[in-house]
């Protein structure tokens, strides 16, 4: 596997704290990207100011740091469109 396809199969251990469901189910993964040893994410929140952006960052960080050759994780958020959200609201 890839290093791109070890982060993605980290990512789906990663589950969104209100919605308990792994973070690419939902969407919540827009990209994702390596640079050397460093593991770059976009990560599209549900909502602007999401009170679980920090317990995420931790998740995230935790389970892509533990994948071999990452040894630093970067995550720029966004936020989802509205169609992003109807979406999740079908899950």
């Amino acid at each position: 596997m890839t290093t791109i396809e070890l982060i993605n199969a980290a990512l789906a251990t990663v589950s969104d704290p209100e919605l308990h469901r792994p973070l690419p189910e939902l969407g919540m993964v827009e990209s994702v990207a390596v640079n050397g040893s460093v593991a770059e994410l976009k990560i599209l929140l549900t909502i602007s100011g999401c009170p679980m952006k920090d317990r995420l960052t931790n998740d995230i960080t935790a389970a892509v740091g533990a994948v071999e050759g990452v040894k630093e994780v970067r995550i720029n958020f966004g936020v989802m469109t509205e169609e992003g959200r109807n979406k999740v609201k079908l899950l």
